[in-house]
């Protein structure tokens, strides 16, 4: 059949014409983004895929920054740690050095003063380590850091560090209330009220000084009764103890007699009983001595406390690097991960240049050849002409 108005010929050529310039533009769209879906269009179920890979490519490395971040806070904490070591290790050398009986009270003062020195070194270390902003070793509680390292819910480790509320280094001077209760010849009767010694309103040091608090402890209200020099002592649960020493001849005035327990391993009386030239006398056993102060009667008890503070610090120092070793094993499983989901995504997402080199070839080779046909079917018509002689 011969027409003229309908060119069914002209029109195929422009099919494919058209289909082949979508596959050109389809191919050079791929080679120049480098993707093989450039929009849902191209594959809508592998763009949702390659979507989700995303999300959990970006998360795995932003995890990797963030065990980078707490390898880095175990390092400040750890290297404020050092320093405090070094302190304490300082401390209890110059507590040796007081030990020695040699030492005249000139050189027990010289050697004091060099431990407050350093006590106070201890503290302002605490006070001021810090990373981004947050005192790490200074908190009142024990502080758990969560470092997420992961691109999910709950994929966290936690840098525990211990609170500087659960340690001490000095006691404060604590008192024991007694007073006069009666006398009856040469006998004389004290009550001790609520003899109490204990840590709580001690001196408080941070976590890092590492020194164990002594623990509280209090004795039962209690009623001696002693003659001539009799030796009175009060004894905790810990084993510390005081004692005075009251001669016959003492005159009891009723007054309450407050007993304070002070840093240096003394304590004084508030109002002493006085008779015809006899005082009440009065000393303190060596277990009362401070920790924290140097001299030779509380020397041992010192020396276990500032062993139990190396040891409460070199048991942080352990703990935050082993923590720096698990957040390096999570930063190279983490990077694995990363590597490998990549990869799955590229799989799914990335134009095969190969293939789209291949496919662009091939539609500008169907462009030319559809121009050309087109050109010849648009001539087709003219040869119904011939039939008009």
């Amino acid at each position: 059949m011969s027409v003229i108005n309908t060119n069914i010929t002209s029109m195929i050529a422009q099919q494919n014409l058209s289909s082949s310039k979508g596959d050109l533009t389809t191919a050079m769209e791929r080679l120049s983004s480098g993707l093989r879906i450039n929009s849902a269009k191209d594959d809508a179920a592998g763009q949702a895929i390659a979507n989700r890979m995303s999300a959990q490519v970006t998360g795995l490395a932003q995890a990797q920054r963030n065990a980078n971040d707490g390898i880095s806070i175990a390092q400040t904490a750890e290297g404020g740690l050092n320093q405090i070591n070094d302190n304490l290790q300082r401390i209890r050398e110059l507590t040796v050095q007081a030990q020695n009986g040699t030492n005249s009270a000139s050189d027990i003062d010289s050697i004091q003063q060099e431990v407050n020195e350093r006590l106070a070194e201890i503290n302002r270390i605490a006070d001021e380590t810090d990373f981004n902003g947050s005192k790490i070793l200074s908190n009142s509680s024990d502080t758990s850091l969560a470092i997420q390292v992961g691109a999910q819910d709950g994929q966290q480790i936690s840098i525990e560090i211990k609170g500087n509320s659960d340690w001490n280094l000095k006691s404060n001077g604590t008192t024991a209330a007694g007073s006069l209760a009666s006398v009856n010849g040469e006998a004389r009767t004290v009550d001790a009220e609520g003899f109490d010694v204990r840590s709580a309103a001690a001196t408080t040091v941070s976590l890092a000084a590492g020194v164990v608090a002594n623990a509280e402890s209090d004795a039962s209200t209690a009623s001696n009764t002693f003659a001539t020099a009799d030796l009175v002592s009060y004894s905790d649960a810990s084993g510390k103890t005081a004692y005075a020493v009251v001669d016959s001849d003492a005159t009891p005035t009723g007054a309450a007699v407050g007993v304070t327990f002070n840093d240096d391993g003394t304590y004084s009386i508030g109002e002493a009983l006085t008779g015809a030239n006899k005082t009440l006398a009065e000393n303190v056993g060596a277990t009362v001595a401070d920790a924290a102060t140097v001299n030779t009667q509380g020397g041992s008890n010192a020396l276990q406390t500032l062993d139990d503070a190396l040891k409460a610090v070199d048991n942080q120092r352990s703990s935050l690097g082993a923590i720096q070793n698990r957040f390096e094993s999570a930063i190279t499983n983490l990077s694995t991960n990363e590597t490998n989901l990549s990869a799955a995504r590229s799989r799914i997402e990335d134009a095969d240049y190969a293939t789209e080199v291949a496919n662009m070839t091939r539609s500008q080779i169907l462009q030319q050849a559809g121009t050309s046909v087109l050109a010849q079917a648009n001539q087709l018509p003219q040869s119904v002409l011939s039939l008009l002689g």
